[in-house]
């Protein structure tokens, strides 16, 4: 979806992301430090912030301005050292350290004449974090150094980064996304490279068109709001996550700092994993049968959200249908509807998604003539989409569309899909996993070309050896054990969890939807 949200800063944050901490870098405000101590630590209290990372004490003596992070609420967790302290007094940084009460030190910046570093340089510099790192694990605090880019210069088949991260025996490292990136590495793949190295992180986002290098330096105005630059900081998030790292501070060096970080916030404060759910199409044969006993059943299997299948509420009223789902512990996030009645009633499934409070509504499927899908095709479903989608948005319910593998055809230099997506003004994308791969396309490319615009997903994989087309039909019963087929579904778990889904819906079709959608559900909950 295309479309420009106002921004509404909610001053109550929860900033933990996935249990870690989310905490700012005090050298991000040390132009207004310097006009108004109280009122910018009353800042950073307003933003919800309580973890911090400094040092300093602007010129008050430690007890005056630890009583003053105490009024505001702020804990100094980390604190910087100079590399100088680390290497000729470390007891003087210990002591600053415990002071505060600070779990890790950090140092920023090894000193080097003009941009010569070289080995002799990432030696020495590896050497004293490892002398001054043992000293001050002794002492229960944590050395990590944090690179700032002339680390990723070439060293045998690697860089001297390599080096360092291999003889750090009694340091770690605060990794910095935006000088790893700027220096020429991947952040994320340093990470999965080194799990065990990184103990703290900096997060802050490069200006797209910036091109990096190994000095170490660029301008400050160059960061930008998280999640709109050049870096992956949603997968570097995730794969903090899975690490452990416990404290993820925001840094940003702009003169619009105070504007930006409550963005940065906001959108820290969006990064969730997918909840899991049932589209309850799976079950279109169980619920004629009984639908008391088909929710109970869900709920055994451990289901809390559900997308219905446009099915209807099976000859029972809305509210007994509610009041079913409530007893079972269960919620309709989701609501389908059909093309042709987003096209002449949109109001009608609108109606049904508020009945149910349900965020989302999702069509799955464009009229075409037989096999003949066409730009025209597009072009008509982009102007339906777009009409009910901005209808629905007044009332807090996105609408997303389900590709079923027709719309992968030719145009252009691109595809039929790009197409779609790239003139999405007000409607967002479900994929379904299974009708990405069927065409022969890579759901997790897919997910890589367009991180945006996916809201919602259908995990459902196919038997091996089961041919595709580009026609949207299948038979239902080379649906398999989520795991057991030839999709990658593990891969596009872990994809979709770096992204801004919401809900991953489990979609079996086949006659032993029974016995296998409890498999499914234990094989995505396992994966790590």
């Amino acid at each position: 979806m295309k479309k420009i949200t106002t921004l509404v800063l909610l001053i109550a944050f929860s900033l933990s992301v996935h249990a870690q901490e989310i905490g700012l870098q005090l050298y991000s405000l040390r132009n207004q430090f310097k006009k108004d101590l109280p009122s910018t630590l009353q800042l950073i209290q307003d933003w919800g912030i309580t973890k911090i990372e400094g040092g300093g004490t602007y010129g008050l003596d430690m007890e005056a301005y630890k009583q003053m992070l105490e009024d505001y609420n702020l804990h100094m967790v980390s604190i910087g050292a100079g590399f100088e302290d680390l290497e000729k007094n470390p007891e003087k940084v210990i002591a600053t350290a415990k002071a505060y009460g600070a779990k890790y030190v950090m140092c920023a910046w090894v000193p080097h004449k003009g941009n010569e570093w070289a080995l002799k340089e990432t030696k020495h510099a590896t050497k004293v974090f490892n002398t001054a790192g043992k000293l001050l694990k002794e002492n229960g605090i944590t050395l990590a150094y944090h690179p700032h880019g002339y680390e990723f210069r070439p060293y045998k088949k690697g860089t001297l980064f390599d080096y360092m991260a291999e003889n750090a025996t009694d340091f770690t490292f605060e990794l910095d996304v935006f000088w790893a990136h700027h220096g020429g590495a991947d952040p994320l793949a340093l990470m999965k490279k080194y799990p065990t190295k990184f103990t703290l992180m900096h997060l802050k986002d490069m200006e797209h068109g910036v091109k990096g290098n190994n000095t170490g330096s660029e301008d400050d105005d160059s960061n930008v709001v998280l999640g709109t630059g050049q870096v992956d900081i949603a997968g570097t998030v995730a794969e903090a996550k899975a690490l452990g790292i416990e404290y993820l501070f925001i840094e940003d060096e702009s003169t619009d700092v105070v504007n930006q970080i409550p963005e940065s916030l906001t959108y820290l404060n969006g990064l969730k994993e997918p909840q899991l759910g049932l589209q309850l199409y799976s079950l279109r044969n169980e619920f004629p049968k009984d639908v008391p006993g088909t929710f109970a059943k869900i709920k055994e299997w451990g289901i809390h959200n559900l997308e219905d299948g446009n099915d209807g509420t099976y000859n029972y009223s809305m509210e007994e249908y509610k009041a079913m789902l409530a007893e079972n512990d269960l919620k309709m996030v989701s609501v389908s509807g059909s093309f042709e009645d987003l096209r002449d009633a949109p109001e009608t499934i609108l109606a049904r998604a508020k009945a149910y409070g349900a965020k989302y509504a999702v069509c799955f499927w464009i009229p075409h003539n037989g096999n003949e899908f066409t730009l025209a095709d597009t072009e008509n479903a982009i102007a339906v989409f777009n009409k009910a989608g901005k209808l629905f948005a007044k009332e807090g319910v996105t609408l997303a569309y389900h590709p079923h593998g027709y719309e992968f055809r030719p145009f252009k230099d691109e595809l039929l899909i790009d197409h779609l997506i790239k003139n999405s003004t007000y409607f967002d994308f479900e994929m379904d996993v299974y009708w990405f791969a069927h065409p022969g396309q890579d759901p997790i490319e897919w997910l890589r070309k367009y991180p945006k615009e996916f809201k919602l997903m259908h995990l459902k994989d196919c038997k091996k050896g089961t041919p595709g087309n580009q026609n949207g039909s299948a038979d239902v019963e080379t649906n398999v054990v989520l795991g057991t087929g030839q999709i990658d579904i593990a891969g596009i778990v872990a994809e979709a969890k770096k992204m801004n889904i919401d809900f991953m819906f489990v979609e079996d079709e086949s006659s032993r939807v029974k016995e296998q959608a409890p498999k499914s559900v234990d094989f995505v909950k396992g994966l790590k």
